[in-house]
């Protein structure tokens, strides 16, 4: 607690009750008395307010001042109830931080039975206010001389323009003097390429081997092995498998646990045995034999255009995937 309480308020503070209860004792009305502990305040100072507050008997609430009714000079940093017989106290610690206020101001509590409110008035306190300054009346230091100054900017502002070419032109210089100029790097063409039919490409190359071999008896060996690689290469394409460095047996037994359709598997079965024969065991087949192979070729082919449909939509799809994922990045590259 800053400062000294004077004689006069110690004196208030020790009469207080003495009027308190002679008030009491004299009519049961209500009464409020407040009052501080020090005559003179300084901004920052704290300081002790206290209320006294007689005739509530019969009364269900008293609503006492808050920091709302304190503000904005004085600012409560604690308070304490008590109450007796002859009615209720309270001692706010307050922080005062006015600096033209002399008096803490005349307030209200109010007593509430039922719906009623009764204001009952808590008188103000005066006190003294001191200025923490210490020396008011000390002489001000002199102003200094005011010095006239040029008021036309034109010419710096031109010269502050010829600076700053002169300074671009010579950085373009040694840029192109001592920096030498970067090349863009040429990145690769991204070339989309489109979709291939494995199913159309199988039907060009029974074509090309129909129209290539007049007489296939007389060239049996290549005949059979063009026509046996030609389905090994759309099984290869169609159903990712490396059909054309298995043997017949491996492949068989791969289309086989891939679920095959089984006229499909004996018709490709039967082609492969019969090119293998040729190939190894030379077997010398008629041109009867050639024609009836070409024959299940064909009637292969057919068979795998309706089995496919399927497969065939699924691998368009992906390529058409990856390629739109070859389009992404190139735009990105060129965006960086």
């Amino acid at each position: 607690m800053l400062g000294n309480p004077s004689i006069s308020s110690k004196l208030t503070i020790l009469l207080l009750p003495v009027f308190l209860l002679a008030s009491l004792q004299t009519s049961h009305a209500q009464h409020a008395i407040s009052s501080i502990d020090q005559d003179t305040l300084r901004t920052g100072d704290l300081v002790i307010y206290q209320v006294w507050l007689s005739g509530i008997d019969g009364f269900d609430e008293v609503i006492y001042p808050d920091s709302a009714s304190f503000a904005p000079d004085f600012h409560i940093r604690n308070v304490r109830a008590e109450s007796d017989q002859y009615g209720d106290s309270l001692t706010y610690t307050l922080r005062y931080f006015g600096v033209d206020r002399e008096s803490v101001p005349e307030m209200f509590a109010g007593l509430v039975r039922g719906s009623d409110t009764l204001l009952v008035a808590i008188p103000a306190v005066p006190f003294i206010y001191k200025s923490r300054v210490d020396d008011p009346g000390a002489d001000l230091r002199p102003l200094k001389p005011i010095f006239p100054f040029f008021r036309s900017w034109w010419t710096f502002i031109l010269l502050g323009l010829l600076l700053a070419l002169v300074a671009a032109w010579l950085l373009y210089r040694y840029r192109r003097k001592f920096i030498p100029e970067q090349k863009p790097v040429p990145r690769p063409v991204v070339r989309l390429e489109p979709f291939r039919n494995p199913l159309d490409d199988l039907r060009r190359e029974l074509d090309r081997i129909q129209y290539a071999f007049k007489e296939p008896e007389k060239q049996a060996k290549q005949f059979y092995t063009e026509l046996g690689d030609a389905f090994r290469s759309y099984i290869e394409r169609t159903y990712q498998h490396p059909a054309l460095e298995s043997t017949t047996r491996e492949l068989m037994k791969y289309l086989e646990s891939s679920r095959i359709d089984e006229e499909i598997a004996e018709l490709l079965q039967n082609l492969l045995q019969e090119a293998d024969l040729v190939k190894f065991a030379k077997y010398a087949p008629n041109e009867s034999d050639c024609r009836s192979v070409m024959n299940s070729a064909l009637k292969l082919y057919e068979q795998i255009l309706n089995s496919d449909r399927y497969r065939i939509a699924v691998l368009r799809r992906r390529h058409e995937e990856e390629q739109k994922a070859k389009l992404t990045e190139e735009t990105e590259y060129d965006l960086g």
